[in-house]
């Protein structure tokens, strides 16, 4: 299998992609379909070997993942979890990279965004105010019940 030319080039190039960036293991098959030479226990091969070498892991792609979502994006942990389901990544996985979010860190960046959405709005009546605060927070993954309280503490 491994004097193959396709094979070492595939490999070499899978490594690359994975090594700039994480990847999951979905990505790095759907890359792999673009050599017509590989068959599918080559491909299943390389990416075995690329488990071992360290160059694809699930659970570090999570924690990824989910760092840059939350930190960079604001996204809620509803939203997260939906978009890591999406690239077939494990429950468990998906559950244990969310616990890297604080509760007070979750807390204070709804709160932060209650805030400016708030300022955004203009003056409006509470009502209105409320639903497209709720609205807003809900598109960005955060759940309701967590979003209601919040908003009670800030209106």
């Amino acid at each position: 299998m491994e004097n193959n030319s396709t094979y070492m080039v595939a490999k070499q190039k899978l490594s690359h992609y994975c090594s700039y960036q994480e990847r999951t293991i979905t990505e790095a098959q759907k890359k792999l379909q673009a050599y017509k030479d590989l068959n599918a226990a080559e491909a299943n091969q390389i990416i075995q070997e690329l488990i071992q070498e360290n160059f694809l892991d699930q659970k570090r792609y999570a924690i990824a993942f989910v760092r840059g979502k939350f930190f960079i994006k604001k996204w809620g942990k509803a939203k997260i979890e939906h978009a890591l389901r999406n690239k077939k990544i494990e429950a468990n996985l998906i559950q244990e990279a969310l616990n890297h979010i604080s509760d007070e860190e979750y807390t204070h960046t709804l709160q932060d965004l209650i805030l400016k959405k708030k300022t955004t709005l203009g003056v409006r009546d509470k009502t209105t105010t409320q639903k497209k605060l709720i609205n807003y927070l809900l598109q960005k993954g955060y759940e309701l019940e967590l979003i209601q309280d919040n908003l009670q503490k800030i209106l």
